[in-house]
């Protein structure tokens, strides 16, 4: 499988002697296709600070073999440090100003995936109106309980089948309804066992 070159800026110092950007260039050029290359300036703007950078098309292949030909290579007096260097600032503050403008995509959860099918959909009722403790009358399946809101009766589904209509406001122990055939224990009835082994845990 050939490999796909990418762009990778290059850090190259060590340079005992002014270093034109040509110059530069033509040395990285048998790597790859070089794309930019900058010399930074002294503070005063007289002379280099004694490095560049180096933006070329490179594989990875190439890149490996690039980075051990030139380190510790002698040039004009210097001994070349080469190693790969961060992002450009002036690239990556564009870069960050174009996907700022971009709208940005919201993940979508697999359970908004489902409501969106046909399946899921769901059908509003012809009354959206808020149930309150004093419009009860008005809703089928909602009770007041003894506090006076507003509760909702569900149905629940027993293990033989048969369907078990529960309403909150009456029914305080619905789950005793449920499972009215395993007979309810007190703590003090409850099995348990205590293993030393486990003290340290």
């Amino acid at each position: 499988m050939a490999e796909v070159a990418v762009v990778k800026r290059m850090y190259v110092g060590g340079f005992a002697q002014p270093v034109t950007t040509d110059e530069l260039r033509k040395r990285f050029t048998p790597f790859g296709s070089v794309e930019d290359v900058s010399i930074p300036a002294t503070a005063n703007g007289v002379g280099t600070r004694g490095f560049g950078y180096v933006s070329l098309e490179i594989t990875p292949t190439q890149l490996q073999r690039c980075i051990k030909v030139y380190t510790g290579a002698k040039w004009k007096g210097g001994e070349l440090r080469i190693e790969e260097a961060k992002e450009d600032f002036r690239a990556r503050l564009s870069r960050e100003q174009t996907e700022a403008t971009e709208p940005a995509v919201k993940p979508v959860s697999r359970q908004s995936r489902c409501i969106d099918t046909a399946e899921y959909a769901g059908v509003h009722a012809q009354d959206m109106s808020m149930v309150t403790a004093t419009a009860i009358e008005r809703f089928e399946g909602w009770s007041r309980n003894k506090y006076g809101r507003p509760v909702l009766k569900h149905t629940l589904m027993r293990s033989n089948g048969k369907a078990l209509v529960c309403d909150p406001a009456k029914n305080k122990h619905t789950v005793d309804r449920v499972f009215a055939s395993v007979p309810s224990k007190p703590s003090s009835d409850l099995l348990w066992e205590y293993n030393p082994d486990h003290a340290q845990l």
